[in-house]
C-alpha cells in the first residue's frame, strides 16, 4: 500500500498591487460565505464590490504604508492576507500605529492546512518588521469558524461593531436604502472578513 504524497508547501511572498487580478476570486470566495452565513449586513454584489474592494488594495499596496501577503501553491494563489497601517487610534492606545487585518482568504479546498496560520506568521513578521506589536480585525458575528481560529491565535473581543438603521427597520440597506457602497478605505468592509 502506497502512501499518497504530501501536498507541496505553499509558498508565502509580498503580494503587490501586479498580482491582484489573482485575488479576486479569493475575494468572492471570502463574499459567497459570508453569503452564506447570512449576515447582519446586506452584502453588495460582487460585480461592484469587487472593482471597489480592488482599487482600496491597489492604493494600499501603492501607498507604500500598508501591506499584503499571499499563499502561492505553484502559480495558483491559495490564500492572501491584506493590512492597513494607519495613524496611531486617538482612543485607544495601539502603539505608534494602528494595525488592521482587513482581510484573511483561503480557497476552499485548502482550510485546514495551515495556509491561513502561516499566512498570519508572515502577517505577524511583517508589523513585526515595522516595529508594531498589536493589531485588530473585524469578523462577522455570524462567521463562529473565524472567531475561532483568531482565537486560536490569542485575539480577544475588544470592541464590538453594531449595525443599526435609520427608522430602526431590519435590514432597511436590503429594501434599498443604500447600495452599501459608501465606505471609504478606512471604515470599508468591517466585520466582513
Amino acid at each position: 500500500m502506497t502512501t499518497p504524497a504530501a501536498p507541496t508547501a505553499a509558498s508565502i511572498a509580498p503580494l503587490d498591487a501586479a498580482r491582484l487580478d489573482a485575488v479576486e476570486p479569493l475575494w468572492r470566495t471570502l463574499i459567497d460565505h459570508l453569503r452564506e452565513l447570512d449576515s447582519v449586513v446586506e452584502l453588495v454584489p460582487h460585480e461592484r464590490s469587487w472593482p471597489r474592494r480592488r482599487e482600496i488594495y491597489e492604493t494600499m499596496l501603492t501607498d507604500g504604508s500598508s501591506f499584503g501577503v499571499g499563499a502561492w501553491r505553484g502559480e495558483r494563489l491559495i490564500g492572501y492576507a491584506m493590512v492597513r497601517i494607519a495613524p496611531p487610534d486617538a482612543v485607544w492606545f495601539t502603539g505608534s500605529h494602528y494595525a488592521e487585518l482587513l482581510s484573511l482568504s483561503v480557497a476552499p479546498d485548502e482550510r485546514g492546512g495551515g495556509v491561513g496560520g502561516a499566512l498570519l506568521d508572515a502577517v505577524e513578521e511583517g508589523l513585526a518588521a515595522r516595529g508594531l506589536d498589536q493589531y485588530v480585525i473585524g469578523v462577522d458575528t455570524v462567521n463562529s469558524g473565524a472567531q475561532r481560529f483568531y482565537e486560536r491565535r490569542g485575539f480577544r473581543d475588544g470592541f464590538h461593531l453594531m449595525h443599526g438603521w435609520v427608522g430602526g427597520g431590519a435590514r432597511a440597506a436590503a429594501d434599498g436604502a443604500s447600495d452599501g457602497m459608501s465606505e471609504t478605505p478606512e471604515t470599508a468592509m468591517h466585520g466582513e472578513d
